[in-house]
């Protein structure tokens, strides 16, 4: 019969028992890793009964088996390779002896054993004040000194010292089938003797150990030294002290329960995960956990369910509990290990938010009037605070946590994480656009408007020129809120006032302003009444064009620059986006004129009829030489489809063409607009220039001959095919015509 195996060692995976005709022999065998044979047993170790559990660790492997008296016989042994493994038999072989030999005594224990588990015993700390550690040291500032000697071990060339090998493990774990986990004490010596149960945790239904395998813990707290559980009352963390396993172990940080010191919301998983164990490789420590999702299979038309990994990021715990402890060295330390890894950027944001909720939130300490909580809640953020500022993330992590809670938080965060208007200029300043942007709202509330809004000025520049258009459209809008919250506030006067004049509910202006709040989203739809008839009949309503479009009364007019809400901007902003759109248009790019407008409703109809009127020559929405300026605008919608992000941002781009077209032809844009039409094949728009201008359609066939050939010798052959299939569909119609 199996006895179940116990993994672990690096020569030996594995253990049996047999029996023979006259009686039941357990035997433990040992094997080769890579030949699990017969004939390649390396050891065979008779018992005295069968294991109930097995548990290796290192060279250790330790047996559990019952006594005829209902107790638990404990014995840890040592393994030992003599040999070299020179083949798949070996030309080696192991021994064993015991070393740890204790007795559970527990009439109820037999049977109802889940799991058992070693620990890794405690390394013994360097004495530097011990005879040889300070013959050691002088020895080494000898060689140091010795730049001439021909001793290898002053060049530091010798051999490293070889490390000692791992105690023998003085304690382990004990997980029950009712989900009691307990501490058992393995002794000191190979004497058997009685020991007992130290009782850690009810409820509990999976534990891992993550100690172990590295130099002692260097606080009361490194993570490297940790007991993990998962039961009744969620994750929880037991750290092993500097000093030693104690006497009384409790939880540090976790789940829940009385007995937890602080509580962590990361360490829950929600009802439809449940965790398998702990990682903590790579600096990144994770919760890796399983859930299920409905799949359909190829064998099967019914839905099914498939299992599927999911991981929880668990450093904002670690470190929240090391600062608590005041271990800010070892926070740091752990916050740099896992620094530049996936979820970094997120598990420090986690650990401000969390501070802050805690200090200033809706349910934060400081609404139960508790001034030592208070204090202690204000210290926590300082040293999280602290903490993140140390990585270059800090400006990110900073606002992303003011943009998550309410504006009533942001003096506390603010008042340890500095002055929002330099974290923005900082920004700024190393080209973070976006970071840049979402402090304009921390700087407009808690600096003053006009720096914000100067600010957004300079980000609003600095986006042009990198051609983030959709971070100048948010700009635009941000810029323009003032100049429609007035507006908003004068027809609400109008409109209270045409109420108390006529006693009725008509609520025009009212209406105009939330359409246009809820195209800048910033308000949600006011439901919506009809309006009243007056003895002239019924009311128009005023269109938004009529009512906003227009720049307000007493300020500067600048041409060609409006659409959408630029037209109640500061004139010198209007001047910059007019002058953007003209350089764009003098490069005819035409893909990031189509995004340009996209993005900020910018008008370029009326900006081409103003370059035609008020520009000598026709200014920008003149392109001169027909074939260059298609070559030209053909390579700008490739480049920008090829930096798409996928076919979304494609069709999206393709759609913005096809507006800004339509407002070209109806702004009488002819050279533009046959440009555009051609690379986007509209022949409806090319018939509608051609009708009745037959020369022209006998030039552009010309032009477009020519193009092709140039396409041609340049070896774009898919784009000359376009444009002879083009060519010959619009020559074809003209011949019906």
């Amino acid at each position: 019969r199996g006895t179940g195996g116990g993994g672990g060692g690096s020569w030996f995976d594995w253990g049996g028992s047999s029996k023979d005709t006259e009686a039941e022999r357990h035997v433990l065998r040992m094997y080769p890793r890579n030949h699990l044979s017969v004939t390649s047993v390396l050891l065979e170790h008779e018992l005295a009964t069968e294991p109930v559990a097995m548990s290796a660790l290192g060279r250790f492997l330790l047996v559990a088996t019952p006594t005829d008296s209902g107790n638990l016989d404990v014995v840890v042994f040592e393994v030992a390779l003599i040999g070299e493994m020179t083949g798949p038999r070996g030309g080696g072989t192991a021994r064993v002896r015991p070393v740890r030999r204790v007795t559970l005594r527990d009439a109820n224990v037999t049977g109802r054993v889940e799991e058992l588990a070693l620990l890794p015993a405690m390394p013994p700390r360097p004495d530097s004040t011990s005879p040889t550690a300070m013959r050691a040291q002088a020895s080494a500032l000898a060689n140091r000194g010795s730049i001439g000697s021909p001793r290898s071990g002053a060049l530091g060339l010798g051999p490293p010292p070889t490390p000692s090998p791992p105690p023998v493990p003085a304690h382990f774990m004990m997980l029950r089938v009712d989900g009691t986990l307990s501490l058992i004490d393995l002794g000191s010596d190979e004497s058997e003797g009685w020991t007992l149960e130290r009782v850690l945790a009810d409820g509990v239904e999976r534990f891992w150990i993550a100690s172990g395998g590295g130099p002692a813990p260097n606080c009361d707290a490194d993570v490297r030294w940790s007991w993990w559980t998962y039961g009744r009352e969620g994750t929880r963390v037991w750290y092993v002290p500097a000093t030693g396993v104690p006497t009384f172990p409790a939880p540090s940080h976790g789940g829940g329960g009385d007995s937890v010191a602080f509580a962590d919301p990361e360490l829950e998983f929600d009802k439809e995960a449940y965790p398998l164990g702990i990682s903590l490789c790579d600096g990144c420590p994770l919760i890796v956990g399983a859930t299920q999702r409905l799949a359909f299979a190829s064998c099967s038309d019914q839905p099914c369910f498939e299992p599927t990994p999911k991981v929880q990021p668990i450093l904002p715990c670690i470190l929240r509990h090391l600062l608590r402890l005041g271990e800010t060295g070892a926070a740091r330390a752990a916050a740099r290990a896992a620094a530049g890894k996936p979820r970094f950027t997120h598990s420090l944001e986690w650990l401000l938010f969390s501070s802050l909720d805690r200090h200033a939130g809706p349910n934060s300490v400081a609404n139960k009037r508790d001034p030592d909580a208070t204090k202690e809640a204000e210290r926590a953020l300082a040293d999280a605070v602290r903490l993140c500022r140390e990585f270059p993330e800090y400006p990110d992590v900073v606002v992303s946590v003011a943009r998550k809670t309410d504006s009533r938080e942001w003096p506390a965060l603010f008042k340890h994480a500095g002055d929002p208007a330099l974290l923005q200029a900082n920004a700024l300043a190393a080209g973070q656009l976006r970071t840049a942007a979402c402090y304009l709202l921390v700087v407009d509330k808690l600096v003053s408007a006009d720096v914000g809004a100067k600010a957004a000025d300079e980000v609003l520049r600095a986006a042009l020129e990198r051609r983030r258009y959709g971070l100048v459209g948010e700009l635009v809008r941000f810029l323009a809120r003032p100049a429609v919250e007035d507006a908003a506030a004068r027809a609400a006067r109008r409109s209270a006032e045409k109420k108390k004049r006529r006693g009725d509910d008509a609520d025009e202006d009212v209406g105009i302003v939330s359409g246009l709040f809820r195209w800048l989203g910033a308000a949600p739809e006011p439901a919506k009444s009809e309006p009243a008839a007056d003895s002239a009949g019924s009311l128009p309503r005023r269109s938004l064009d009529e009512e906003f479009v227009q720049t307000p009364k007493g300020v500067e007019h600048v041409s060609g620059a409006r659409g959408g809400v630029i037209a109640v901007l500061r004139p010198d902003l209007r001047r910059t986006l007019r002058d953007h759109a003209a350089a764009l248009a003098s490069a005819v790019d035409l893909g990031a004129l189509a995004a340009f407008v996209r993005e900020t409703d910018f008008d370029v109809g009326a900006f081409f009829q103003r370059e035609m009127s008020d520009v000598q020559g026709g200014g920008a929405a003149r392109l001169g030489d027909f074939p260059r300026a298609l070559a030209a605008a053909a390579d700008s919608l490739r480049r920008h489809e090829q930096r798409a992000g996928g076919w979304p941002e494609v069709a999206a781009m393709r759609a913005g063409v096809d507006a800004m077209l339509a407002k070209m032809v109806a702004a009488g844009c002819v050279e533009w607009s046959l440009v555009t039409a051609t690379l986007t094949r509209r022949v409806d728009v090319l018939d509608e220039i051609f009708d009745g201008r037959d020369e022209v359609l006998g030039a552009w066939r010309v032009a477009v001959e020519r193009c092709a050939g140039a396409a041609n010798a340049r070896g774009d052959t898919a784009h000359a095919a376009f444009l002879q299939s083009l060519r010959e569909e619009m020559c074809g119609q003209s011949l019906k015509v």
